[in-house]
């Protein structure tokens, strides 16, 4: 397969201020650093012992073994390694989604092996890639389907059935094949890849199998693309006693010198001082309740498991969704050391269990997680932990010969259509009627006016010459006429093509209006050009880049003509 990649400038989706003082500002900016060159990652002091380190590694292959992921051998190797004192990870992560969707959590995946690849060149000792498989996360709704681009280039949403939105965990909310009717979805899934060779053996990658969790099916897709690369993939629950053990220690913070919450909000109180935004409040504001710092896992009436209920700061500690009474601090602690299995870390917390548990020298993360993480620098001061650098997720398009082909034909750029967001349309407007063919009516009902204005003179002459004259007229105007359908009929073949054009790389490039690697999946391109696919992104994604990635691919038949 041949490649070829674009730069764009990094704005070409937009910019929040945050992320453009962050990408700015770099290593210096002074919330967390923010990476563009991996040499201003500093090698991390050593914070675990080996008794922790061997636990944790025995922890992660139970759960490995247990969900029957056999490791790639630079995987497995790769997990050995944690044993060792002074073997740090390059951590990433991102909750599972149907058919490995969207393209963003293959790049991620890919991106960590490549910052761990060479920082373990430059520091001689080995750096672990770990994909933080967000299993906890309960919004079935937002990942139990997956955009498809059909024949007739309309994007096409193809999902599990009976899989409702609730507040129960991915990870346990096993996949029946007959309830959510897999033969069916497997069926509508090979009609939109069908005519590639690689269709099946994408179908059997990507589709979730019967009994397995949509957390589980991501976890053996990412395990089976980016294993061989290195990267070890963790489901929280594996590590589910080490995790509530941290997070206990970080809620009840003995000895600290300010509470969660507060060193939280003195994140905030960064931020502004810099003029930016808070993504995630911790308090509430209007009809927002705040941020949901700690899930308890709950039996709920009527439920078959246990559901999610959030914990959010309250003037004398936590206070739980629902219920009118107060905890403290320590009495949270308390209940999340006596029910470790029945606790899950909301989006502010995670990354401090996550850095507290896994020995991380680096995060991967889009531009949407810089936000909040910027908040997290005095909860990490707190918790003894460093301001972890931030890596940007590589931000890329991908282009095939069909899209440059359309971009041709519409005579556009990427970045035109990009920049369009979806509502692209042409400069030279090929929809309403051309010119020429407006002039031809015109002369057509200007010619048999002419002719018919001396009817009554010409048939003063002879009263047959006014008839005669009048079927001249007649006939002007249908010869005229017969061009002008002809001319009509061509311009709406060329129209309908071009349409056609202007409909693929609006859906292709930016589809639903939004980045195509926050909405397709991977699955398309892996049935089309197979391993191939994997391989080129590996061969072209850089370890770490700010600005916008094009990505032109070209398969052994070359662009149309």
């Amino acid at each position: 397969m041949k490649t070829r990649v674009q730069h764009l400038p990094a704005d070409v989706h937009g910019l929040s201020a945050l992320a453009r003082e962050g990408i700015s500002s770099g290593a210096a900016f002074s919330p967390v650093p923010v990476i563009a060159r991996l040499e201003d990652i500093g090698e991390p002091d050593e914070r675990l012992g080996v008794e922790e380190r061997g636990a944790l590694v025995e922890l992660l292959d139970g759960g490995l073994l247990e969900a029957q992921l056999a490791l790639a051998p630079a995987a497995r190797d790769n997990l050995e390694s944690l044993r060792r004192e002074g073997v740090p990870c390059v951590l990433t992560g991102q909750q599972p989604g149907f058919l490995t969707s969207p393209l963003y959590c293959l790049y991620k995946a890919l991106q960590a092996c490549k910052v761990a690849q060479e920082l373990s060149r430059r520091w001689g000792v080995p750096v672990v890639p770990v994909f933080w498989n967000h299993a906890d996360d309960h919004d079935i709704a937002e990942v139990h389907h997956a955009w498809q681009l059909n024949r007739n280039l309309d994007l096409q949403k193809v999902g599990l059935a009976g899989l409702a939105s609730g507040r129960t965990p991915v990870g346990e909310l096993p996949i029946s094949a007959e309830a959510q009717r897999l033969d069916a979805v497997r069926a509508q899934l090979r009609g939109v890849v069908e005519e590639h060779a690689g269709a099946d053996a994408a179908l059997d990658l990507f589709l979730p199998r019967d009994g397995e969790t949509l957390a589980r099916a991501f976890s053996r897709t990412l395990n089976e693309l980016a294993g061989h690369h290195g990267l070890v993939v963790c489901e929280p629950a594996w590590i589910r006693p080490t995790l509530s053990s941290e997070m206990a220690r970080l809620v009840s913070g003995p000895g600290a010198s300010m509470g969660l919450a507060d060193a939280l909000r003195a994140g905030e109180a960064e931020l502004a001082d810099l003029g930016l935004a808070t993504a995630i409040p911790v308090d509430g504001r209007d009809r927002d309740p705040g941020a949901a710092l700690v899930y308890q896992h709950l039996d709920a009436e009527g439920a078959s498991r246990a559901e999610r209920t959030a914990h959010r700061a309250s003037p004398g500690g936590f206070l739980r969704d629902g219920d009118a009474g107060e905890r403290t601090a320590a009495e949270v602690g308390s209940l999340i050391v006596g029910e470790p299995g029945r606790w899950s870390a909301g989006a502010l917390v995670r990354p401090l269990v996550q850095d507290a548990v896994f020995p991380t020298c680096a995060y991967i993360g889009g531009l949407g997680e810089l936000a909040y993480h910027a908040q997290l620098g005095p909860a990490r001061d707190r918790a003894g932990q460093p301001r972890t650098p931030f890596v940007p997720r590589v931000s890329l398009t991908l282009v095939d010969g069909d899209t440059r082909y359309a971009l041709g034909r519409v005579e556009a750029g990427v970045e035109e259509v990009l920049r369009a967001s979806g509502s692209f349309t042409p400069a030279t407007e090929e929809y309403g009627e051309p010119e020429v063919i407006s002039a031809l009516r015109r002369v057509s009902e200007e010619a048999s006016a002419a002719l018919t204005a001396h009817r009554s003179e010409l048939a003063e002459l002879e009263p047959a010459l006014g008839i005669t004259l009048k079927k001249t007229a007649e006939h002007v105007r249908s010869s005229i006429g017969k061009v002008i359908d002809k001319a009509t009929r061509v311009h709406q073949n060329r129209a309908g093509k071009g349409a056609r054009q202007v409909r693929r790389v609006n859906h292709t490039l930016m589809p639903r209006g939004v980045p195509q690697e926050r909405v397709v999946g991977p699955f398309q391109f892996v049935a089309r050009f197979g391993p191939d696919f994997v391989d080129a992104l590996w061969r072209e994604l850089p370890p770490a880049a700010t600005e916008h990635l094009v990505l032109h691919l070209e398969d052994d038949e070359g662009d149309p003509q």
